[in-house]
């Protein structure tokens, strides 16, 4: 295992959210916990899959580079690939909201894509609380966390569904034709 790296969204009264990536096997896993002050309490961690996964249940994501954009902004990059496709996820935090914003994608190269998306096992209860709008609702020490789904700028939303502890978005775009590259955006905040 390597050393943890971070994000986080905190606010003045030492509440918020915080990312944090780690290399386990040959790919990087993330969770996402909710702090208040020192005390934090995990909400999701990423499902991830094998080498052996042409469509893993989460991005086979290898590379990660953290930056500092501004004195409060900060940005993962992360980058990966799974059989002939290549992935990428930023994560930025957006401090004026309290939230942490992914960005995914998936560039399919040969073939027709298979399950593409994101998974999670959350660990504390979750519901969906708009099925128009994209929007969970996760609840932690007597506060509520939001999943909400983004749009990247086609149209429609992708989707996002809750089975037993498992949350997936998964995109609903569907190029005319491969090669391409499928995005999907969400947005989680507390």
């Amino acid at each position: 295992m390597s050393e943890l790296q971070h994000i986080e969204t905190i606010g003045p009264d030492a509440t918020g959210l915080r990312t944090s990536m780690e290399m386990r096997g040959d790919r990087f896993v993330h969770v996402v916990d909710w702090f208040a002050g020192e005390q934090s309490f995990r909400l999701l961690e990423s499902v991830e899959g094998t080498d052996e996964d042409l469509w893993p249940p989460s991005p086979a994501l290898q590379q990660l580079s953290i930056e500092q954009r501004t004195q409060s902004r900060q940005v993962g990059l992360m980058v990966g690939m799974a059989g002939n496709s290549h992935w990428s996820m930023s994560i930025e935090n957006d401090n004026v909201d309290r939230s942490l914003v992914f960005d995914v994608a998936c560039r399919v190269a040969d073939e027709e894509a298979g399950a593409l998306g994101t998974t999670y096992r959350c660990t504390v209860p979750v519901t969906i609380v708009d099925p128009i709008q994209k929007i969970a609702e996760l609840s932690i020490a007597g506060r509520t966390c939001r999943i909400k789904i983004e749009s990247t700028g086609r149209g429609e939303l992708d989707e996002l569904e809750i089975d037993g502890n498992l949350i997936k978005i998964t995109p609903t775009e569907m190029p005319p034709s491969w090669p391409a590259t499928v995005r999907w955006k969400y947005r989680l905040s507390g």
